[in-house]
């Protein structure tokens, strides 16, 4: 890239150079031009009057030999107007040109140098060369911890990438995390807006892109982030993250009792002695507290946000909470089999799921829509179990080293989360 400039940037400079040189070479040859047609004209003019004098002096007989003083006239006229008797212009004046374009070629070169953006695009061009290794280490090694100048790196190598392809919404994602890691509030809103419309069912995205409007701080934004939460969670009644915030900006509000309804939602979504249940009951306290001192009643609210328990044709979601036992050996990479059985027939699985392995716990739904055969529905069951099997291969089949879990025996349209604690070697 910094090749290619400098060859552009030497053509536009030889052009501009000609350009300067032209009207100087123009003036030259008028001038030589001009100065020759002026001498030659000047010396038929004398030949002109010589000759008419010799005329006149042979009329009165002065003359002896008029023919001889003829032939030496014409000969000095041949010689005045000669190519190499004209008076050349004068060298000093022939070069006056040549200050004036050094003039123009170093100036040009030392202004770039000194107010141009020579250094910023040596810059961009290095930061481009090492932004794959930068990328690598921020994504793949877990133990190292970038420095403020590799992340300004990164974020010019992502701005140059998104530049060339504006359509990678998970590019855009990250560029607003970087923008809100360096308190630029506008490049991140901006960089979100871009991501949200590229994909808007992205949980990443929407959270982000709420978590940007509450920190806004206006009235206006904060009522948007707080739409979009419950956007959220009636698509995702299980994200977390979601409801912390959800919870967190009736807190602001000093709405204590929306806080610890929602805080309460999230208690259902967590195991019950995790360490993010002792917060979460710390949280209540807090509020509780708060609640006494200013003399507000506590009382129950409904959540804003319903937990889907019916799908759209009015058959039952079941809500499905997976958590393992401190004996399981969770491995690195591998999967989460979701399955219902009839309590009492075959054996064969009523309605299933497959999920990569994250985190645990983990929650899930199992519905008619993850039904194995057609015409064979969870919701013609009035009885079943849901098992959870930890499998490293992701087969259907019992192998050896998976782990699994199995619920209680569930009653059709069981609103209530399954509980399942995933604890016995196959």
């Amino acid at each position: 890239m910094i090749v290619q400039f400098w060859l552009g940037a030497t053509l536009l400079l030889i052009i501009a150079s000609a350009l300067f040189m032209m009207p100087f070479l123009n003036n030259k040859n008028r001038e030589k031009t001009g100065s020759n047609n002026s001498r030659n004209t000047l010396n038929r003019a004398l030949y002109d009057v010589r000759i008419a004098e010799l005329e006149s002096d042979d009329t009165q007989g002065l003359l002896i030999d008029k023919d001889k003083i003829i032939s030496e006239l014409q000969h000095n006229l041949l010689d005045d107007i000669s190519d190499e008797k004209i008076v050349a212009t004068n060298n000093k004046q022939r070069w006056l040109w040549l200050p004036g374009l050094l003039v123009l070629i170093f100036g040009s070169v030392a202004m770039y140098w000194s107010v141009g953006s020579y250094q910023e695009i040596s810059n961009w061009e290095n930061t481009l060369q090492r932004y794959p290794a930068l990328q690598d280490k921020l994504f793949s090694d877990s133990e190292s911890r970038p420095t403020e100048q590799e992340l300004r790196d990164i974020m010019l190598g992502l701005r140059t990438h998104l530049a060339s392809d504006p359509s990678d919404a998970k590019g855009w994602l990250l560029y607003s995390r970087l923008g809100m890691v360096f308190k630029d509030a506008d490049l991140a809103l901006d960089a979100i807006k871009k991501a949200y419309h590229l994909k808007p069912d992205s949980v990443d995205i929407r959270l982000v892109y709420a978590q940007l409007k509450m920190q806004r701080g206006d009235e206006y934004s904060q009522q948007q982030a707080e739409l979009m939460l419950a956007d959220l969670l009636k698509d995702n009644p299980t994200e977390l993250q979601a409801w912390s915030m959800y919870a967190f900006m009736a807190l602001e509000k000093q709405d204590y009792n929306a806080a610890i309804t929602r805080w309460k939602q999230m208690l259902t979504l967590v195991e019950v002695d995790s360490e993010q249940a002792q917060m979460l009951h710390g949280s209540i306290s807090y509020a509780k507290k708060q609640m006494q001192e200013q003399g507000i009643e506590a009382g129950e609210i409904q959540p804003q946000v319903e937990i889907a328990t019916t799908d759209e044709v009015g058959a039952p979601i079941y809500s499905v909470n997976i958590s393992v036992a401190n004996n399981v050996v969770i491995p690195e990479s591998g999967f989460i089999i979701v399955y219902a059985q009839a309590v009492s027939g075959p054996k064969m699985p009523i309605a299933a799921i497959k999920l990569t392995l994250t985190n645990l716990p983990i929650t899930t739904q199992l519905s008619d829509a993850n039904a194995m055969m057609q015409g064979m529905k969870l919701s013609d069951h009035s009885e079943f179990i849901i098992k959870a099997r930890l499998s490293k291969s992701g087969d259907v089949m019992n192998k050896s080293g998976d782990w699994q879990g199995v619920s209680d025996v569930i009653k059709a349209g069981q609103t209530t989360p399954v509980n399942i604690i995933i604890s016995e070697p196959l």
